[in-house]
């Protein structure tokens, strides 16, 4: 079956994105796996970026998820910072370029904080 773009990824995110136990499931590879938790972040701006297909709510659901979680947060800590790092960045950039278009300012000013902490840390 062949999909509309902004389908696939609503797809795509509620089977892989955002499901728990794929995460679950990539956290089990550690460094790696926080490398590939990036990549997707990664992927979706690029993708959103060519295609205006990720929602603000997805963005947010992002964010969340990936960046602000302090599950996730540990787990990017102890096994791949520069992979935190870089999905809080990312996010930050796609509210900036206005693909994420109407980010909660409280999650911005938390993703800000985040990287000035990361970037501490990595020193």
């Amino acid at each position: 079956m062949v999909r509309p773009t902004a389908e696939e990824m609503r797809f795509l995110f509620r089977i892989k994105v955002l499901n728990p136990r794929w995460i679950e499931g990539l956290k089990q590879h550690g460094f790696k796996g926080a490398g590939d938790l990036s990549r997707i972040v990664d992927l979706i701006f690029q993708w959103d970026a060519t295609s205006d297909v990720v929602s603000d709510r997805m963005w947010k659901a992002l964010a969340e998820t990936y960046a602000l979680s302090p599950e996730m947060q540990e787990f990017f800590r102890e096994h791949n910072p520069a992979a935190l790092l870089n999905i809080a960045e990312r996010l930050l950039e796609a509210a900036h370029r206005g693909l994420w278009s109407e980010p909660d300012p409280e999650i911005l000013n938390a993703l800000k904080d985040l990287i000035l902490e990361m970037e501490k840390e990595m020193e």
